[in-house]
């Protein structure tokens, strides 16, 4: 009998352990000692990191190079003066369409680029008035947002 409990213990560990996705000995860092680069990783939560330090840290043991998503963005600085640096990955090679709006929905800025897995931009900010916009990356009907504040020195 106790062979026999050993055996299905043992099973449901062994099958527990197989479809783990976060090491649960280990806490999550929640502030990490990691470089800001923007090399995406998906990892097996389904959650895109910002690098394989940031998986490493929330403690996800497994990853695979490339965002979850068709398409993920990083910019900084936030707030930004003069210029906004930005950089958009895709899963799979795609054309991407990038807008700036304000906060009233008029277009700021517009740049169509083709054929990108991994994009690194400079976005002038001198024609922008101080204020907060919101930037929008589209990929084949995937769209991704984030806001950012224009700021005066």
């Amino acid at each position: 009998m106790k062979k026999l409990i050993f055996m299905v213990v043992f099973m449901i560990s062994t099958a527990a352990l197989r479809g783990q996705c976060l090491d649960t000995l280990n806490f999550p860092n929640l502030q990490p000692p990691c470089n800001p680069d923007f090399i995406p990783v998906c990892g097996c939560d389904g959650v895109t990191y910002q690098n394989r330090c940031f998986a490493d840290f929330a403690t996800v043991i497994q990853y695979i190079d490339g965002p979850c998503e068709q398409v993920a963005l990083s910019i900084f600085p936030n707030p930004t003066t003069n210029w906004l640096f930005t950089t958009i990955v895709t899963k799979y090679e795609a054309d991407v369409n990038l807008y700036i709006f304000d906060r009233n929905g008029t277009i700021y800025y517009s740049r169509y680029l083709q054929s990108v897995t991994s994009e690194y931009l400079t976005l002038p900010m001198n024609g922008f008035d101080q204020g907060v916009y919101i930037l929008m990356v589209e990929s084949n009907g995937v769209a991704k947002f984030t806001k950012f504040v224009k700021w005066n020195e």
